[in-house]
């Protein structure tokens, strides 16, 4: 092989957030990657704002959410309003309650911050490598594998062969194109003017909102974002019909600031230019070919879902590679990853255009009917803010792909992450289970399961859990665990890597369980089906 051909288990095309978690997340598992990013540099200023508390899950995952919850702020309260400076036309509170997953439900945090932690994360790992400055020019494939020619800053040209390759490089993704891969739209096109500001005082400016606000004011649409640190950010609508030039000029853009924070208060880091969009891919999967984050999908901001979303893809992407790089599972489950995914993707997209329109309507008549349908009524009537709430949720379960029949009320959902006592002391259950499926039980049920699973030959791990740890069975004192089971009247849970329930049922339904967790991980070959 020569000095300008590198070979690898899985390519990755872009090192933005969801990129470098993928590659955070395959390292962990052990095979070799190469991270390929245009740019020589982390991008200076916040694309992204906001994280929940699935996020964290996942960063948890990759052994980085205790760096991260250094350098990132949790927060609950957000507020619409109808004029600046006025009073909360609805106040609301942001994240899960009562921290089910084990961490704060909505994180606020610097994006080039955050990237540097990704990146550093990738050098505990000697099978990943990062190729900074350089561009694809190609992409092709063929039975076994992808070829990926880059160029450098000098123009001499490399080829990286992997056995898939991932497109994390962004809407205007070249790894798209090259496959071949499309995209569809919802006609969301709205155009905003995003300032980054920096406090002068260099740390949180008591003087300023410490809270999320949407301001709803049909003259001037805005959305603020108290940052961590000193960072802060206001969105504007573009109004009144003006150019991107106009809408970005210095003058014009300190004139909107004035009327939320005093002249020489802060340093204005970016004015960016953005129309948020509402798009997703067709198909995100050409045979070794697969898109992830903002190369499959683009969504308006007002959920903060855009890199969550991207995040999730990496997480539901990385653990899938996993088994059919290792042959414990066929291509099935990449076609899985699509379904489950756009889907998701597409209620978390209708969530993001209905808070939008909620908030950017420039019609006096209408904003009437929604201060009153979706802000006085919820504030009064506790029921109609569950239906104002549900229709922006961001929160969903998978509704379709890699999950089982047998326990619709749990198949799908993220199971509950308590503080549980193990052999090596109390931590997060997450990184008591393991990387991996497990099958989790009551302790009395145990020898049960574990026998049925020994006998299915799957590669399952089975973990029992009381209120007390003993050899072979967790600990969980809050039994939390134990009444999940007991209220969704199932013995047994089968989690998937990224703890979502595959299935769930009786002992009795056991051995069905297992039947379909293994036929959707090796689909029957057509001799087989003949046979």
């Amino acid at each position: 092989m020569s000095a300008s051909a590198m070979t690898c288990d899985v390519a990755i095309v872009g090192l933005g957030p969801t990129g470098a978690i993928l590659a955070n997340l395959l390292g962990q598992y052990g095979w070799s990657v190469i991270a390929i990013e245009r740019e020589e540099d982390i991008y200076y200023a916040p694309k992204a704002v906001h994280f929940d508390d699935e996020i964290m899950r996942i960063f948890q995952h990759a052994g980085l959410a205790e760096g991260l919850a250094r350098v990132c702020e949790p927060f609950r309260d957000m507020a619409f309003l109808l004029k600046a400076g006025g009073r909360p036309a609805l106040a609301s509170q942001v994240g899960s309650v009562g921290a089910p997953y084990g961490w704060a439900g909505a994180w606020w945090f610097h994006q080039p911050t955050l990237e540097r932690h990704l990146r550093a994360g990738l050098e505990r790992f000697s099978t990943v490598r990062t190729l900074l400055g350089y561009t694809v020019s190609s992409v092709r494939q063929d039975v076994t594998g992808a070829t990926v020619e880059i160029l450098d800053t000098a123009g001499s040209a490399v080829s990286v062969r992997a056995r898939y390759v991932i497109g994390c490089d962004g809407g205007r993704s070249t790894v798209r194109r090259e496959a071949g891969l499309s995209l569809e739209t919802a006609d969301f096109d709205e155009p905003w003017v995003v300032v980054d500001v920096k406090s002068l005082t260099g740390t949180k400016d008591p003087t300023l909102p410490a809270h999320h606000y949407q301001l709803c004011d049909p003259a001037q649409p805005v959305t603020f974002v108290p940052m961590t640190g000193p960072y802060y950010e206001w969105q504007f609508m573009v109004t009144d019909g003006k150019s991107e030039a106009e809408a970005t000029d210095p003058a014009h853009v300190r004139r909107l600031l004035r009327t939320f924070v005093p002249p020489g208060q802060v340093e204005i880091i970016r004015i960016a230019y953005y129309h948020f969009h509402a798009l997703w891919a067709k198909t995100w999967r050409n045979g070794r070919i697969l898109l992830a984050g903002d190369a499959a999908h683009q969504m308006p901001p007002f959920l903060g879902q855009g890199m969550c979303s991207g995040v999730r893809d990496a997480m539901s992407l990385s653990w899938r590679l996993d088994l059919v790089l290792a042959g414990k599972a066929d291509e099935t489950v990449l076609q899985h990853y699509e379904d489950e995914r756009l889907a998701h993707v597409r209620h978390i997209i209708e969530g993001a255009m209905f808070l939008g329109n909620v908030i950017q309507t420039r019609r006096r008549s209408v904003a009437a009917i929604r201060n009153l349908l979706a802000f006085a009524l919820p504030s009064l009537f506790p029921p109609l803010r569950q239906v104002f709430t549900h229709l922006a949720n961001r929160k969903r379960p998978i509704e379709c792909g890699f999950i089982g029949r047998n326990a619709p009320k749990l198949a799908g959902h993220l199971m509950p992450q308590p503080r549980v006592r193990t052999a090596e002391g109390v931590r997060l259950l997450d990184d008591a289970l393991g990387p991996r499926s497990v099958i989790l039980v009551s302790a009395d049920r145990l020898a049960q399961v574990r026998s049925a699973v020994a006998a299915s030959g799957l590669d399952l791990s089975v973990v029992g859990v009381d209120v007390g740890q003993r050899d072979g069975v967790i600990g969980d004192e809050a039994d939390i665990i134990g009444g999940w089971l007991r209220k969704a009247r199932v013995d047994f849970a089968l989690i998937r890597p990224d703890r979502v329930v595959y299935d769930a049922g009786r002992l009795g339904t056991l051995q069905l369980v297992l039947d379909a967790f293994g036929a959707a991980l090796l689909s029957p070959k057509p001799h087989e089906i003949a046979a």
